[in-house]
Order: structure tokens, then C-alpha cells, then sequence
């Protein structure tokens, strides 16, 4: 099993709190941080960190020196800055340790989670699956999922809340061999200039031809960290997990 954590991100409405370091560095209990908190969960689970890939990108220096004296893979995203998540995502294409018959895991550096929601997805049996939150109140701003039968039909923030199934929180499992297509696609989108886009919305083209199934929480506590309001939130919650 390989990860790849996504933490390429510049973290702009965390103001000053992320001036000098990636978002995935705030200390999140008893001075340890956010990504430390996530590799912690991960080798529960029995991944080292030999296995753990993160793309970076803003204040990519900090982040590398720190995770590279743990032994953690840590790749550089040249475009962190004009393109959305869409090219950290492509990325793992290039990842060449990540063989086409394994599976590996995809987290958001920003999402702090009950360690349990890591055992369901690990435990999901499609090659391709996500995590969704079913239980919370959905607003204008989440990544919100359609889901037909025992699969994922749609990402989007525009789909309307009466009709979505849940929040995708940023935690999913691939196996590479499967995202040949998506590549492709991605690919092509990049190559139109549609940059823009997260990578979850280019899932959309290829829904049709890649089954990808769901788990949800079951009512654990998570949270993404976007606002200093959500750090603070973050912060507590870590005290009961």
C-alpha cells in the first residue's frame, strides 16, 4: 500500500498562521502537526513512511527538509500556484514506485480525522472507492457527491443539496491501473487550458467507465482546515479523537 498526500496548497485564508509554512505544518496537539497527526494514523495501519508520498508546492523548502529527515517522499508541484488541485493529482502518474497492480491511498494534507474512517476505506472492497460524510448539513461550498446504486455518479460543489449523498472529505483508494483513463483525460483538460478545476471534477468525465464506490463515516469526527475558525475547531476535536 502506497499514500499520496496532496498539500501543494497556499492556505491564503489562514492569513499569517501559514506565512511561513504549508498549511499540512500547523501544530495541531502538544506540538505536533497536522501531517505529522495524518503519517501517525497511517503507520497504525502499517504504512511506513518509506511509502508515503506528498506533493508540495508553496513554501515546498519547509515542507521538504521536514519530511524528508522522516524518511517521507516529498514531490514538488511547479504549478501550485496558477493551477488548482488537478495537476497535483496528475502527478501520481509520474510516481513510478506506485506499480500498476497497487493500491494507494489519496488524503487531502488538510483534512485532521477520526483514525476509524482510515479502517473503513481501507476495508472497502471496489479497487476504487472514496469517503463520504452523509450526516452532515450540506452548504454551497462542499464537494458534493451523487451516488446511483453502490457508486459515485457525480462530483460537483454546484450539485444541489436536496439531491447530494454526502460530502467527499478528501480520503479515497485507487489502484493506478484503474486511473489510466482519468489520466488521459486530465491530460487533455490541462492541454485546453482547463487548469482551474479540481481534480474530483475531472472524475466526472470518466464515471461512466471507472466504477468508483463509497463508504461513509459512520458519524466519526473529521474536518478540513480552511479557515482560522476550522484550525481552532481542529484543535479541539484532536483532543477527543
Amino acid at each position: 500500500m502506497k499514500v499520496v498526500i496532496l498539500a501543494a496548497g497556499i492556505g491564503s485564508r489562514l492569513g499569517n498562521l501559514t506565512k511561513d509554512k504549508p498549511k499540512c505544518m500547523l501544530p495541531i496537539i502538544g506540538g505536533k502537526l497536522l501531517i505529522d497527526y495524518q503519517i501517525e494514523k497511517l503507520k497504525e495501519y502499517g504504512i511506513h513512511e518509506k511509502d508515503i508520498f506528498v506533493i508540495g508546492g508553496y513554501q515546498f523548502d519547509v515542507l521538504r527538509r521536514y519530511l524528508s529527515e522522516r524518511g517521507v517522499n516529498v514531490i514538488f508541484n511547479p504549478k501550485f500556484k496558477e493551477w488548482n488541485n488537478i495537476y497535483s493529482f496528475f502527478l501520481i502518474k509520474e510516481i513510478s514506485t506506485i506499480a500498476n497492480n497497487d493500491d494507494f491511498l489519496l488524503l487531502n494534507s488538510d483534512t485532521l480525522f477520526h483514525k476509524d474512517i482510515l479502517r473503513y476505506l481501507l476495508s472497502c472492497p471496489k479497487f476504487n472507492c472514496v469517503v463520504l460524510d452523509i450526516y452532515k448539513k450540506l452548504g454551497k461550498e462542499e464537494m458534493k457527491v451523487l451516488v446511483e446504486g453502490d457508486k459515485i455518479a457525480k462530483f460537483g460543489k454546484d450539485i444541489p443539496e436536496s439531491l447530494a449523498a454526502g460530502e467527499y472529505i478528501g480520503l479515497a483508494k485507487f489502484k493506478k491501473s484503474k486511473l489510466s483513463l482519468l489520466f488521459d483525460v486530465i491530460n487533455k483538460l490541462i492541454k485546453s487550458g482547463k487548469t482551474d478545476i479540481w481534480y474530483e471534477i475531472a472524475f466526472n468525465y470518466v464515471l461512466d467507465r471507472i466504477n468508483v464506490g463509497y463508504v461513509d463515516t459512520q458519524a466519526k469526527p473529521w474536518i478540513e482546515i480552511d479557515t482560522v475558525e476550522d484550525y481552532e475547531k481542529a484543535k479541539e476535536m484532536v483532543r477527543k479523537l
